[in-house]
This record gives C-alpha cells, structure tokens and sequence, in this order.
C-alpha cells in the first residue's frame, strides 16, 4: 500500500493534507469554485453515455456491458493521446543532477503529471540505498500542475522548520554542497510522486469526459455502419413495389466527422490546459 503520512500538495501548510485546503486540478490553479456550475463529474455510465451520444441512434444493439467496455477502452485512447493519467497512478522517478538545475532551486521536471501530491523526494544510491530524505518542507509545489518541481532548501538553514526535533536544519546541505564537483550526474533524486486529473476518485472534469464520450461514440458509430452494404433495397411482389435508399455505408458518416471535429478541438485545448503540449528543458 502506498504510504501518504507525508504527503506534499499545493496549498497544504503542513505535511498532513487532510488538515487543510488544496488548490484544485480543474481548473487549474483554482482554490475555490461555485457549486452552481459543475466542472467535475462521475465517470460515463452506459445510460448516460447513450443518451449524450447516441440519441436517436436507429439499430443500437450494444450491451450495457459492451458500451462499459468501449467506455473504457475509449479512456485508455484519451490517456494515450493526451499524455493525462485519468486516475491516480503513483510513479517513482529517477531524476539526474544537473548542476545548472541545482544552481536553480534544484529544478526538476517529470514525466508524468499533473502532479497531485508528492510523497517523498530522496538522494539515493544506484543500488537503491536512501543516503538522505529531503524534507517535504523544501519541495515546493506551487507549478506541480506543470510537472515542475523545485527545492527550496536555502531557507531552511535560518532554521528547522519541517524538520525533526534535533536534527541539524543543515544536515542534507552539507551533502548537496559535496556534489558541486559534479556538472551532471545520471540518477541522482528518487522522487514519489502520485500523478492525476482529480483527486477524487471515479471522478473527471467534464471536458475530459466529454473527449471519452465522443472517442467511445465514433468507435460505435463507425462499427455500425460498417454493417449496411446495401445502398437501396426493393421489394416487388404481384405487381406492387416498394424500394428505399440510403447513404448505405456512410449511413453515419456526417454525425462521425461532426464528432471528429469536436473531439479535436477540445483536445487540443485539453493538453494547453494541462501543459502537455510542449516540453521544454535546458540544453
């Protein structure tokens, strides 16, 4: 099980997150929103999802169980294509020293985000040996949502603020001044971090959901009209007929590409929002 005693979030005045108000993940940088306006939901169910997408849809004959499996499928396409985790996943990183980055708070980007919460952030041996656990005082986590991470430890040393009873405020400087000598090292910090869009769980922001829906919504209309072959079909018997045509396979072709559309737009904005367009670093 994973441990949290310590956790580290953004608005938190003490390592116990329970005790106090954290910024929220959508939208960004939010501490306060109105209850009149819902943002964040539950995740799609089959009824709900059928009557926001496939309302009107003539010949459905997916199962609940067959449209919970597209929902899900759909999930795993949006995490993909926007590089979010849509539920908590909790990583363990291994980050380089780089002396210009240690010269700058000791900068340090992740892989994966947004970050929730960080659980611990340790200098560690490559033999998997903690040689000195950083205080969750010194993390600062103000640009967590940009996977940034930085290391205030300076202010630490005009006292012992976060830091056990006895224990000099110095005691890990003395190790990261040794370091100096190095411009850059491969592994140096072990960070554990939990990366997510909401920190509840079963829940999403409605636009994260509306990219699901309308992901799962062009996989089953394209599965459908897959199935007419036929543009027109004629029934004539003892002189009397009747004959109807349609589009045939591009029976759902226009509600499709409509689809389409919306999909990329809101992604796009989706990965600006979460700062997951570009990746920048130093060179």
């Amino acid at each position: 099980m994973s441990d949290f005693t310590e956790s580290k979030r953004f608005g938190d005045n003490t390592t116990e997150p329970a005790k106090t108000k954290n910024t929220k993940v959508y939208p960004v940088e939010a501490i306060e929103t109105t209850p009149l306006f819902r943002r964040i939901e539950p995740i799609l169910t089959p009824k709900l999802f059928k009557s926001r997408y496939l309302k009107g849809i003539e010949g459905l004959d997916y199962s609940k169980e067959e449209i919970k499996d597209e929902i899900m499928r759909a999930m795993n396409e949006v995490e993909l294509l926007t590089d979010l985790h849509l539920t908590k996943v909790q990583h363990k990183e291994r980050i380089p020293y780089d002396r210009n980055h240690y010269q700058s708070f000791v900068f340090f980007k992740t892989n994966n985000g947004p970050i929730l919460s960080i659980e611990e952030v340790l200098i560690e041996s490559s033999n998997g040996e903690s040689i000195y656990k950083l205080p969750p005082d010194w993390i600062e986590m103000g640009l967590a949502h940009k996977r940034q991470v930085n290391l205030i430890h300076i202010l630490s040393i005009f006292g012992a603020a976060g830091l056990k009873d006895g224990q000099a405020s110095n005691a890990g400087l003395i190790f990261l001044q040794a370091v100096n000598n190095f411009q850059w090292l491969p592994a140096f910090y072990s960070v554990t971090f939990t990366a997510g869009v909401c920190h509840e769980e079963g829940q999403l922001p409605q636009v994260i959901n509306e990219l699901v829906g309308l992901t799962a919504a062009i996989e089953i209309l394209s599965n459908m009209q897959t199935r007419i072959i036929h543009n027109s079909t004629a029934i004539q018997q003892d002189g009397i007929s009747q004959s109807a045509s349609g589009q045939g396979p591009q029976t759902y072709q226009p509600r499709i590409d409509a689809l389409t559309i919306r999909k990329d737009k809101i992604l796009k904005k989706v990965r600006a929002e979460f700062n997951q367009k570009y990746y920048l670093s130093n060179i």
